[in-house]
């Protein structure tokens, strides 16, 4: 495992690159913070396992992607979907169960994928993505491309066989991969240091002869160099990688049972870590950002978001004869 160095490639960001990196990040947030809000009150029929916390690792790894990149997004990565691509306004259409492109009434962080946005649709049972990136990996391999596969998982999903298996399936075959783990130290209700003995996930790369290395997920500037480093090493020729970003989410597993098991002041010292006041820090301290452009661009996110619930509220729900598409084989 490496951990944190010099941020050569962050370097090389202008200052409209952080302020878009920014406004990924609260447009996230925002986003997840309406579909929880409105899950609350019935409209949004799907169940919201809200990634609010988490912003950081989102945007960070996979900002400034190729659009022919590949990324399997995980089940709390609404951040990557928006990256790479796909609307605001889809995002909660999508939530709402409504009629739209990419997904047609099925849940979206589990089932929304695109090939022209380059998002691969991914499955409802956890875990099951790894398999499904390797080989997608291998085709890309196969194709001679210099594009990159992002498998997205969480740090429960890492103890699963089929994680492993991927693993070494990938490694052997110098895959372009990147395993990116958003560590948030719960599957569920179940801590990491319950579940596993080891302090970070990303020893496990050294077990399959692959490069890891750990990062404070809560720090775009530290998840984006590592992500950088190792899409440049896939583009070579050089392999998988496995990214670890530790963070945390804010809030409960999901919103089915929002009772939150863990200690409250674990969650507070969290709190004081929020990745999005702490990136608009940077920006204003650097002389990135203004404090009148960054409420400028927080004030342009409210009224997307808006917007986006508008827009879903008129989307009409799917045709009933649509249910088994994209689920059984034609």
């Amino acid at each position: 495992m490496k951990t944190e160095k010099k941020h050569t490639h962050a370097a090389m960001l202008t200052k409209d690159d952080l302020q878009a990196a920014y406004r990924w990040m609260y447009l996230s947030r925002r986003t997840e913070e309406a579909m929880v809000e409105l899950h609350q009150h019935t409209p949004v029929t799907e169940l919201p396992h809200a990634g609010i916390g988490q912003e950081a690792t989102m945007v960070g790894s996979c900002f400034m992607l190729r659009q022919s990149d590949q990324v399997m997004p995980a089940h709390r990565s609404r951040g990557v979907f928006l990256v790479k691509g796909i609307s605001s306004r889809h995002m909660m259409a999508g939530a709402y169960g409504k009629d739209i492109p990419y997904v047609r009434g099925k849940n979206t962080s589990h089932h929304l994928g695109s090939v022209e946005l380059g998002v691969v649709t991914g499955t409802g049972c956890i875990g099951s993505q790894f398999p499904l990136a390797v080989g997608f990996a291998l085709g890309l391999k196969l194709q001679g491309r210099d594009d990159v596969m992002i498998c997205y998982c969480g740090d429960g999903a890492t103890n699963r066989g089929d994680f492993h298996e991927s693993m070494n399936l990938a490694a052997i075959n110098d895959l372009p991969v990147i395993f990116l783990v958003e560590n948030n130290h719960y599957a569920i209700s179940m801590s990491v240091e319950k579940s596993m003995r080891i302090k970070d996930i990303s020893i496990r790369a050294s077990g399959y002869g692959m490069h890891g290395v750990t990062v404070d997920g809560n720090d775009f500037f530290a998840v984006y160099e590592a992500t950088q480093e190792a899409v440049e090493r896939a583009r070579k020729g050089g392999g998988p990688s496995l990214v670890e970003c530790k963070t945390y989410r804010h809030k409960a597993h999901s919103e089915r049972d929002p009772r939150d098991l863990r200690p409250p002041e674990e969650v507070q010292a969290w709190l004081e870590k929020d990745p999005i006041p702490r990136m608009r820090k940077y920006l204003l301290e650097h002389g990135c950002a203004t404090q009148k452009q960054l409420d400028e661009i927080d004030k342009s996110v409210v009224a997307e978001v808006e917007d986006a619930v508008e827009y879903a509220k008129q989307c009409p729900y799917p045709p009933a004869e649509i249910l088994t598409t994209n689920v059984y084989a034609q």
